[in-house]
């Protein structure tokens, strides 16, 4: 959908779903769509559950988009669409979240996206590490710290999309980026580190490679008091930086004709033009509105 030539700006995207324009709803979709599933595959590590939750997603949209107050903030609030659409899935699998415990058994052969990237063998075995990493923490965390570091979502974007408050979605950020540094790189001392401290070796002597919380907390509070490691944790890639540069989970070509032609969906169309054939989402998954 675009005037004058132009791109449709979000608002004017909205306002054409409330009218029930087919090719709103494509522009939607074709703008966000693979961003979305994007960040629903990284909740839900299935790329099946992450097209179910982007195509319910557009249902709920066509549904709610009316309670949208501001129509330029149509980004952030799909942001909380599938974040509460994936937590519904989540629900569904009995999932249990636990805070205290989310490196406890870290593997050592995690699979993801950033398999992708053609890197160092060093770079390839830490982004893998990250990925394990933040698999284990928390929906909510997990969620906030994709939203933030790679759909590049900050500021009341990012609490919009959280559904807390600014102040809030500010302090659960701060937490679960020291949570993150702090936990995953005693982890990645423990792995490669030990050589270079006896007292380090000391405390692994008998590891067997699980990182349970008992060898969380004695990694790290040993590198908080040892030179040594505390040096080698500041000069290693930062554990944040490696997870905002996972590449991007595009969705599958053939959802956008499954979500367009969704008979849920297709009820709010007041036309039946023929749409375009789909082209590359306005700037790329991951990037900006």
């Amino acid at each position: 959908m675009t005037v004058s030539g132009a791109p449709a700006d979000d608002a004017t995207l909205v306002a054409g779903v409330l009218a029930g324009d087919r090719q709103a709803f494509a522009g939607v979709y074709e703008r966000y769509a693979d961003r979305l599933h994007d960040f629903a595959y990284s909740m839900l590590r299935s790329r099946e559950e992450a097209a179910d939750c982007v195509a319910d997603s557009f249902v709920v949209m066509a549904e709610k988009v009316g309670q949208l107050r501001d129509p330029s903030r149509l980004r952030p609030w799909l942001y909380s669409v599938v974040r509460n659409e994936c937590l519904r899935t989540l629900r569904g699998r009995a999932r249990e979240a636990h805070d205290e415990e989310w490196l406890e058994a870290m593997p050592d052969d995690a699979s993801g996206p950033e398999q992708q990237v053609t890197d160092t063998a060093v770079q390839e075995e830490l982004r893998e590490l990250v990925w394990a990493a933040i698999e284990g923490l928390n929906d909510r965390d997990r969620a906030l710290l994709d939203l933030h570091l790679r759909q590049g979502l900050d500021g009341a974007e990012l609490a919009a999309a959280m559904d807390v408050t600014p102040a809030n979605s500010y302090v659960m950020l701060s937490r679960a980026r020291d949570q993150v540094e702090r936990s995953l790189g005693a982890l990645l001392i423990a792995r490669r580190g030990s050589e270079l401290c006896a007292d380090l070796a000391g405390i692994l002597g008998d590891w067997d490679g699980r990182f349970s919380p008992l060898i969380r907390k004695r990694v790290a509070r040993h590198i908080d008091n040892c030179e040594t490691c505390e040096t080698r944790r500041r000069l290693m890639v930062s554990p944040l930086a490696l997870l905002a540069g996972v590449p991007a989970f595009a969705a599958p070509a053939s959802l956008r004709d499954r979500v367009l032609g969704d008979e849920r969906l297709v009820s709010y169309y007041v036309d039946d033009p023929v749409l375009p054939a789909a082209g590359p989402p306005a700037g790329g998954a991951g990037g900006g509105a």
